[in-house]
């Protein structure tokens, strides 16, 4: 049962650093599409400018799930990697339930309420089709300060809440492969004997 989850979110958390990784991707086109406008025909987009600011968040906010599930993540190596198999998992379990799992679903909550926030600024259209219009259209919610620049500010905040929701996921995953190392680690003297 828990290789089954196990499999699960990993394969949402892979699918997540995919889309990653294809967000950069299309960062780096409008970065550059930026660059020759601005330096070659001597014209920039304020929208383009933002929506580089929103993907580089997003790369960034979705990377931190897949970072961790990936253990490709910060830690003080110095001090774990010298460890043993059984240390290093009881290590990543108290790490992950005592400060990565309370400090997500902190972050989850106060990111919801920060999206909530920025989607209630102005008026909403009274219809799904109405909504859908004014997305498209004049935006909702929250919009740009800036002449020129992007409606619809609570789609980038909800992407905080989104994020911490799959760190969370990935707090889960290595709990589960912890436990299955902690759980083969006391199985093996045992077959041994």
């Amino acid at each position: 049962m828990l290789n089954k989850i196990e499999k699960i979110l990993n394969r949402i958390l892979d699918a997540t650093g995919a889309l990653a990784c294809t967000l950069l991707i299309l960062l780096v086109g409008i970065i550059g599409y930026n660059v020759i406008g601005r330096y070659v025909f001597n014209t920039s987009s304020i929208a383009l400018e933002e929506l580089s600011w929103h993907l580089y968040s997003s790369v960034f906010l979705l990377g931190m799930s897949y970072a961790v599930r990936t253990e490709s993540h910060v830690r003080v190596d110095l001090v774990f990697d010298s460890r043993s198999d059984t240390v290093k998992a009881w290590i990543d379990i108290v790490g992950t339930l005592v400060l990565l799992v309370p400090f997500s679903i902190l972050m989850i909550y106060f990111g919801f309420d920060f999206a909530y926030q920025s989607y209630s600024f102005g008026p909403h259209a009274d219809t799904i089709r109405g909504l859908i219009e004014q997305f498209f259209t004049t935006g909702i919610g929250e919009k740009s300060q800036d002449p020129g620049g992007l409606n619809n500010r609570f789609v980038i905040k909800a992407i905080i809440p989104l994020s911490f929701f799959l760190v969370f996921l990935s707090a889960i995953s290595l709990i589960i492969n912890r436990v299955k190392i902690l759980h083969s680690k006391n199985d093996i003297p045992e077959s041994a004997s």
